[in-house]
C-alpha cells in the first residue's frame, strides 16, 4: 500500500488524492466502485478527517468520483478527462516557441473580482476572496478560433490586471514575476453551441454552429490550484506534445 510522506512539502490531501487517482487510472478502482469511507480512509493513511475530505473533493472537483447523498461516493467514467503530468504551457507561449502559423490575441475583458461560486470552489477560495478575470480571443491566421475566460487566484498574482494580454503570455508572467509555475492540469472536452450573442460575434459562428468545449483546472507541483478557465474552440483543433 502506497503511504504519504508527512516529511514532505507536498500537502497530504494532495498526496493522498494521487493515490485514489493512481488506483483508479490503473484500475485497481474502477468505474462504479465506492470509495473507501472516510473514518476507513483516516485510519488506513493516519490522516485528519479533514484531509480525506479535502483529497475526495478534488477528485469530485475533477470528475472521477461523485459523492451520492447517504449512499457514498463512487468511481466515475473519466473516460472524458486529459490529464496533463508534465510542464503546462499556454497559447501564447507555444507559439512563440517557433511556430511558423500566425496566432493573436484580443483582450474583451479584464480585472479583479468575487467569482461565481464554481470558479471560487476550482480556486479552493474563501468567502469573498477575489480572482483575476481575464475574457479574451485567440487568432490563428488572423480568424477567430478561441474564446476563453481565464480565472486566477489574486493572492497569488497582485498586479497582474496592469498588464497587456494582448501580447504577454500569462504563463510566462506567472512564473517571472510570481514565481507561480503552472505544473499539471486536469481538462474535460465536450461538445457545445455558442450560448452568448459575444460569442457568436467574436467567433463568427452561427447559434447551430458545434463547438469544442473545454474547462480546464491548472495547479502547480504542490496541488494547489494556479488556474481556472473554459474555453469554445472553433473548427479542427490539434495538439503536439513532446516528452
Amino acid at each position: 500500500m502506497a503511504k504519504l510522506d508527512k516529511s514532505s512539502p507536498i500537502p497530504l490531501y494532495y498526496q493522498l488524492y494521487s493515490i485514489l487517482l493512481d488506483q483508479i487510472r490503473t484500475g485497481d478502482l474502477r468505474a462504479g466502485d465506492m470509495l473507501p469511507t472516510e473514518v476507513t480512509l483516516v485510519d488506513e493513511y493516519n490522516v485528519s478527517r479533514a484531509t480525506v475530505r479535502q483529497a475526495i473533493l478534488d477528485l469530485a472537483r475533477n470528475g472521477y468520483v461523485v459523492r451520492e447523498k447517504s449512499k457514498g461516493t463512487f468511481v466515475r467514467d473519466y473516460s472524458n478527462k486529459v490529464g496533463y503530468s508534465r510542464r503546462v504551457s499556454g497559447f501564447t507561449a507555444i507559439s512563440s516557441q517557433g511556430g511558423s502559423i500566425p496566432l493573436a490575441s484580443k483582450v474583451l475583458d479584464m480585472g479583479v473580482l468575487v467569482p461565481p461560486k464554481v470558479v471560487a470552489e476550482a480556486l479552493r477560495l474563501k468567502e469573498g476572496e477575489k480572482a483575476f478575470y481575464l475574457k479574451r480571443v485567440r487568432y490563428v491566421r488572423n480568424e477567430p478560433n478561441t474564446y476563453v475566460e481565464d480565472w486566477l487566484p489574486y493572492s497569488r498574482c497582485p498586479g497582474i490586471e496592469k498588464e497587456d494580454f494582448s501580447t504577454a503570455s500569462l504563463y510566462d508572467l506567472l512564473e517571472r514575476d510570481y514565481h507561480v509555475i503552472p505544473h499539471h492540469a486536469v481538462r474535460t472536452f465536450d461538445c457545445c453551441c455558442a450560448y452568448s450573442e459575444e460569442q457568436l460575434t467574436y467567433l463568427k459562428v452561427k447559434k447551430s454552429t458545434h463547438l469544442l468545449r473545454c474547462e480546464s483546472s491548472v495547479y502547480d507541483e504542490n496541488g494547489d490550484p494556479v488556474e481556472y478557465y473554459t474555453a469554445l474552440i472553433k473548427g479542427k483543433y490539434t495538439v503536439h506534445e513532446h516528452g
